[in-house]
């Protein structure tokens, strides 16, 4: 540990303001989430699996989680058009 690390203490109670924080806005996330997934058409449905399944491709190297980081420009551009 060194000197600009907190003290445990304090990492354990930042880990239990998380803890406390997910435990209220998790049931609120999911059910935002489970309204969008409700109100989604069927070829928004497709839409939105046709591009997720175009971001994998089969490689034989270890991209490093590339398509991980395609997936969430996805996932944000389309929050993003939400809001609008």
């Amino acid at each position: 540990m060194s000197p600009k690390d907190p003290p445990a203490e304090d990492m354990r109670a930042g880990m239990q303001r998380w803890l406390d924080n997910w435990r209220v806005v998790g049931p609120l996330l999911e059910q935002e989430r489970a309204e969008r997934l409700a109100a989604m058409t069927d070829e928004e449905a497709q839409e939105r699996t046709r591009d997720l399944l175009a971001l994998w491709r089969p490689s034989e190297l270890d991209d490093m989680g590339a398509e991980l980081v395609a997936q969430q420009r996805l996932f944000t551009a389309a929050a993003r058009s939400a809001r609008r």
